[in-house]
């Protein structure tokens, strides 16, 4: 039994002596020794290897973290470290096993998460496996970024965009996964939003036909008409950006996306509070407040208006409402159209002038003494 351990332990030597290793050589390694000077390692070569204690790992280490009869690999510096010892580094075996994985990652294009250290010119520093990743500015998320200081200390999704193993130089972009992030949780968010329902959102934004609201992760628009009951000119006579507002959804384009408000209390439409008092046929002042091509508009309240057609304002032919009125002017005016389905109101000044006149001969022809022009035209109007 010795004899045959002896010749085993003789054929160990003898491999030992004839195996050749190189510079740059990956070995696997088995801790025999740990000292204060570093470690010793048997690499299965006729001498040992020896392991400096700034070799042992890119971090800082406890001497007691490593034992005796520990296995890892070991990448050799020096076949010979003048005292017959092989110079081996388990810190240099496992920066090439990290670049070998770091090169299947960006071949695969697979995604990883990061946590950003520190802000450097141009972008920001994640390290990732030892190595030293930077992140343009641009390429941190899917929109401006103002101050990239926000970003130290947080984790964020990303994909190598540019590696070269010989400079460990590793560029990453968390650009692309942070825009389709926010397109699967808009997607989400609208689905999820219903006509009729009610939000608050924050005012992002003012165009001439209306204004955008910020509902969370999704902007929705109010037209001008949906801004409020009365005539407005810009969006800025209601509301400005960053007002905080209480909006109806009147629609949703699941496809589009597109999204229409109404800032409008929909249940106190002060047209139709104003309009209640008013009857078809009825005369009443009303104040020319614009002209058209096809005739004036006159306000019967601040939140009721009504046409007169150019062929209902004097019975004498005119080509323009601006011949027999003025804007600012009062006049008296029939109601002969009260559309309360499309909120349209119809005016005529001619027919009032009419009624005038009809009572006028009415009164003219009885010659009753005891009634008055004025008793007769205001019974009449």
């Amino acid at each position: 039994m010795e004899e045959n351990l002896t010749m085993a332990d003789l054929m160990a030597e003898v491999d030992k002596s004839m195996t050749r290793i190189y510079r740059g050589q990956v070995l696997p390694a088995t801790v025999a020794l740990v000292n204060e000077q570093g470690v010793i390692v048997n690499i299965g070569y006729q001498a040992d290897g020896i392991i400096p204690w700034n070799e042992v790992s890119v971090d800082e280490v406890d001497h007691s973290s490593i034992k005796e009869g520990d296995t890892f690999e070991v990448t050799v510096l020096k076949i010979d470290d003048g005292e017959g010892n092989v110079l081996v580094s388990k810190k240099r075996a496992e920066e090439q096993n990290v670049l070998n994985e770091v090169e299947a990652l960006f071949n695969e294009k697979k995604t990883f998460t990061v946590r950003v250290k520190e802000v450097v010119k141009g972008g920001v520093v994640a390290p990732f496996k030892g190595l030293r990743a930077f992140i343009p500015g641009s390429q941190l998320t899917n929109t401006y970024v103002n101050d990239l200081n926000a970003f130290v200390g947080k984790e964020i999704a990303v994909e190598i965009i540019e590696f070269v193993p010989k400079n460990r130089k590793l560029v990453l972009s968390g650009k692309r996964l942070a825009a389709e992030k926010a397109q699967s949780e808009k997607e989400a968010k609208i689905a999820a939003l219903e006509e009729g329902q009610k939000l608050q959102g924050t005012v992002t934004k003012l165009m001439p036909y209306g204004a955008f609201v910020n509902l969370g992760g999704v902007e929705g628009l109010v037209h001008n008409n949906d801004l409020s009951w009365v005539r407005i000119k810009h969006p800025s006579d209601v509301v400005k950006e960053g007002d905080k507002v209480d909006v109806v959804i009147l629609s949703v384009d699941k496809e589009t996306g597109k999204i229409a408000l109404s800032l409008k209390d929909m249940t106190t439409d002060p047209w139709f509070v104003d309009a209640a008092s008013f009857e078809l046929g009825q005369v009443v002042t009303a104040e020319v407040t614009r002209f058209a091509s096809f005739g004036a508009f006159a306000k019967l309240t601040d939140n009721v208006e009504g046409l007169i057609h150019i062929s209902q304002i004097s019975e004498k032919r005119i080509h323009k409402a601006e011949e027999a009125l003025e804007i600012g002017q009062k006049v008296q005016v029939k109601i002969i159209v009260l559309d309360k389905e499309t909120k349209k109101v119809g005016l005529s000044i001619k027919q009032v002038e009419e009624e005038v006149d009809d009572s006028m001969k009415a009164y003219m022809s009885t010659g009753d003494e005891g009634a008055t022009l004025g008793d007769v035209i205001g019974n009449n109007l």
